[in-house]
């Protein structure tokens, strides 16, 4: 059986008097454990249990090898578009009204707060839940109304049939209109799912535990 995620509530209660980002700090760095270059064979949540984790994920889980198509045309895999850098990757669409916008915000503060991203080989993927709308030309709208910078990539799934693949991954929405999570999901240089952060994190709390991947 696979040790339990980690909650923020135990690992408040056995430091008291522990700030939010405190935990988040010392948190992040248990990403530095052996766990974190393990190899990309733990299989993905089979259910939609994903969405009430947070914290350190154990086993990782690597995304699934699915074909994307990214904001510039360019066609890849999902794994490969991950391997190699440390990714924040968020669920969005992009006609979403209600939490995409936040959470575009917050990672146009993410990239600010990072200005060393390319040297730390991080990035920033946006993965839309609407391949039929979200065209290479709507993925690079989305990103301009941010600022995003290099290092930001917006795709959607080449076929619609991946998108249940891609939910059962990333977890399910919080209702019927927000149908994903409002979580980010930090992968590390394997492409391997090792944390999740609250829900509607800020951006000190993704580009702190960003830093600590190595």
């Amino acid at each position: 059986m696979s040790a339990p995620v980690e909650r923020r509530g135990e690992l408040a209660r056995d430091r008291p008097g522990m700030s939010r980002r405190a935990w988040l700090i010392d948190g992040a760095s248990l990403l530095l454990a052996p766990a974190l270059s393990g190899p990309a064979t733990a299989a993905p949540a089979a259910d939609g249990r994903a969405a009430d984790e947070h914290g350190r994920i154990n086993p990782p889980r690597p995304v699934p090898d699915i074909e994307v198509v990214c904001h510039d045309g360019t066609h890849a895999r999902l794994r490969a578009l991950v391997h190699g850098r440390a990714t924040a990757l968020n669920p969005m669409f992009t006609s979403c009204t209600a939490t995409c916008p936040i959470q575009g915000a917050v990672l146009a503060k993410v990239q600010k707060l990072l200005p060393d991203q390319a040297a730390r080989r991080i990035q920033i993927l946006s993965v839309s839940i609407d391949p039929r709308r979200d065209t290479p030309a709507a993925l690079r709208n989305w990103l301009g109304r941010f600022h995003a910078g290099p290092g930001w990539i917006a795709a959607a799934p080449a076929a619609e049939t991946d998108v249940p693949a891609l939910k059962t991954f990333t977890g399910p929405g919080r209702n019927d209109a927000d149908p994903h999570t409002t979580q980010v999901l930090i992968l590390n240089r394997e492409g391997l799912l090792v944390w999740r952060t609250s829900e509607l994190p800020d951006a000190p709390e993704i580009a702190d535990i960003l830093r600590q991947i190595r």
